[in-house]
C-alpha cells in the first residue's frame, strides 16, 4: 500500500510541473541555426596607415565564411584622434548571395584612408590625420534570423566570446583590427641603454639619470617606452623616476602624455638623431607649471 501511494505521489509531482511550466516560454535556447563563421584575413603588408603617404594608404583584407545563413556581413570603421572617437559607419557590406557567389572566399578587398575620411566625415580631410591616429575595422554580422553578431545579450554580455573580441584574427569569428598611423619605426635604432640630461627648463636644470632604458612597446609598430623622461629631478622632492611612452613618427619623437608631479606632456620641437643616437624631448608638467629640456644618449 506506502509503495501503491508513493508511486501515486510522484505521478502527481510530475502532472503538477507539467501543468505550471509556460509554452510560451523558452527556457533553453534554440540552436538549431548556426552562429556565424566569418573570417577576415588582413593583408600584414599593409597593417598600418604609412603617414607620409595617406593620399595612397589603404586596408586590404580577404574574406572567407563557410555560413549559409547570413543576411549581411558589414565592415565599419571609427576613427580614434586625440583619444577621441568617431561615429562609426558601414565602409563595405556582402550578402549572403554575394558570398556564396564567390564560394565563400572574397579576396583582394581594399579601403582606402581616403573613403574612411570622407565616410567618417572628418573637417579638414586627410590634412587632418596626425601620427597616432587610428582607425579601427569592426565586423558586424546579422544572421538570416535577424541576431546581430556582436551585440549584448544576458547581464550585459557579449554574444562574442572575449577571446575573439580581443584576437586580431581567429579561424571562426573577425572581430576587429586596429590601423595606426605612422611609418616604419626599426626598433634597433631606439631601443638600448641611454644617460640622460636636463638641459634646459624654468625650475629644474643639470639632473641627471645614468641608467635609463629606452624599449619597444607596441602595438603600435612604433611605440616605445623610456623608464624615466624627469632625469630624476623629483626624487630630492619624494618622487621617483618617471617612465613615458613615445611614438616615432616618422623620425620625429612624440612622448605620449604621462604622470609625474602633474600631468606631464609634450611640446613639441623634439628630435632624433640616429647617427649619434641622441634624443631630446621637450616637456612641460602642468601641476607646477614645470617646462624642461631633457636629453638622452645612447650608452
Amino acid at each position: 500500500m506506502k509503495r501503491i501511494l508513493k508511486y501515486i505521489t510522484v505521478i502527481a509531482l510530475m502532472v503538477s510541473f507539467y501543468a505550471c511550466e509556460d509554452p510560451d516560454s523558452i527556457r533553453i535556447p534554440n540552436l538549431d541555426n548556426k552562429g556565424p563563421n566569418v573570417r577576415v584575413a588582413i593583408d600584414p603588408d599593409f597593417g598600418f596607415f604609412d603617414f607620409e603617404n595617406l593620399g595612397s594608404a589603404k586596408a586590404k583584407y580577404d574574406l572567407f565564411s563557410i555560413s549559409t545563413n547570413l543576411e549581411m556581413v558589414e565592415l565599419r570603421i571609427f576613427m580614434t584622434s586625440g583619444g577621441v572617437n568617431t561615429d562609426t559607419v558601414t565602409m563595405r557590406s556582402y550578402t549572403q548571395a554575394e558570398i556564396t557567389a564567390a564560394g565563400g572566399v572574397v579576396l583582394d578587398e581594399e579601403i582606402t584612408v581616403q573613403e574612411m575620411v570622407d565616410a567618417i566625415g572628418v573637417p579638414g580631410g586627410l590634412g587632418a590625420i596626425i601620427g597616432g591616429d587610428n582607425f579601427t575595422l569592426l565586423n558586424r554580422t546579422t544572421m538570416a534570423d535577424g541576431t546581430v553578431y556582436p551585440s549584448i545579450t544576458v547581464d550585459g554580455n557579449s554574444n562574442v566570446t572575449p577571446n575573439i573580441v580581443a584576437a586580431t584574427a581567429t579561424t571562426s569569428f573577425f572581430s576587429n583590427y586596429v590601423y595606426f598611423v605612422g611609418c616604419p619605426s626599426d626598433p634597433l635604432l631606439f631601443e638600448g641603454e641611454y644617460t640622460s640630461v636636463i638641459t634646459a627648463g624654468n625650475y629644474f636644470g643639470g639632473q641627471t639619470n645614468d641608467d635609463v632604458t629606452i624599449a619597444f612597446k607596441g602595438p603600435e609598430p612604433f611605440r616605445y617606452v623610456i623608464s624615466d623622461i624627469s632625469a630624476l629631478a623629483y626624487v630630492p622632492f619624494g618622487g621617483t623616476a618617471y617612465p613615458g611612452d613615445m611614438y616615432d613618427i616618422c623620425g620625429a619623437p612624440q612622448m605620449l602624455p604621462t604622470n609625474t608631479f602633474g600631468v606631464t606632456t609634450d611640446t613639441g620641437g623634439g628630435s632624433w638623431d640616429p647617427v649619434n643616437g641622441i634624443l631630446i624631448l621637450n616637456v612641460f608638467e602642468s601641476n607646477n607649471g614645470l617646462s624642461w629640456t631633457i636629453e638622452f644618449t645612447r650608452k
